[in-house]
């Protein structure tokens, strides 16, 4: 994890900047709370092929003492760059809806005996498999609320396009179906030598080697030989740097059907 600064070269950072005008908008229940932001490095896709972009995590007392934020935000360095300004906005208003500052009986913001906000981190208002809403309709009414906004706004229409291709309009989204995880590592653009080694390696599809750095975690790079030749740093940066333009590429060409 990397701390950004603030200011860089007598400018405000584009996350700080983008942050700072989110919460002064819509959050002005955190205008008393100081939030950091923090570049986290190596996030890749789970098994079920979800990338992480970003977290929003409640300071501890001893972080506090450190740096003095209630908050911190935690961006996907590798992926930030491939995002464009809408979906950079949209990442950080959400990491911002899970920073919560507790509000006493009158209304005010309460604070501990050290007068420190005391803060707390809201979870996801509705959490849904997309089949159990196609097979099921939107059961609870969070669900409800959600739809009753995307319907009402014609901007981002809840539903695909009717002209949408078939195939766009089916997949739904990125990671609505395993499909990915057939694809051939020549998706990733790696270039020769690194595909090479991999496919040496035993992994010629993006669920093979998936599923051998998750099982690995953070560590994979370091347990990967061919021919006795191990090259740790340099390969799992390039792979790791891929699987995010990868993704990237697949979240984007996805929302264009909607």
């Amino acid at each position: 994890m990397q701390l950004l600064k603030r200011v860089h070269a007598g400018e405000v950072t584009e996350p700080y900047r983008l942050m700072e005008e989110l919460r002064d908008r819509d959050h002005g229940h955190l205008a008393g709370a100081k939030i950091g932001i923090a570049w986290r490095l190596g996030w890749r896709s789970d098994p079920d092929g979800h990338l992480r972009l970003g977290q929003c995590r409640k300071r501890t007392d001893l972080d506090r003492e450190l740096d003095g934020f209630d908050f911190m935000l935690m961006l996907n360095k590798e992926a930030w760059p491939q995002l464009n300004d809408g979906q950079k906005r949209a990442l950080i208003d959400h990491e911002l809806c899970h920073a919560q500052v507790v509000i006493d009986s009158d209304g005010n913001p309460r604070r501990n005996d050290r007068d420190r906000l005391v803060c707390r981190i809201r979870k996801h208002d509705t959490e849904e498999f997309r089949a159990v809403v196609e097979r099921h309709g939107l059961w609870t009414a969070d669900l409800e609320h959600i739809a009753r906004a995307a319907i009402n706004d014609a901007n981002r229409p809840l539903l695909p396009r009717d002209d949408a291709p078939a195939s766009t309009a089916a997949a739904g989204g990125a990671d609505d179906d395993d499909s990915w995880k057939s694809e051939p590592l020549g998706v990733l653009n790696l270039d020769d030598n690194v595909e090479t080694y991999l496919r040496a390696a035993g992994y010629a599809t993006l669920g093979e080697l998936s599923a051998y750095m998750e099982r690995k975690n953070d560590f994979w790079a370091k347990d990967l030989d061919v021919g006795g030749e191990k090259r740790p740093r340099s390969l799992k940066i390039k792979v790791e740097q891929a699987y995010v333009a990868f993704w990237a590429r697949r979240n984007q060409a996805a929302a264009a059907c909607w």
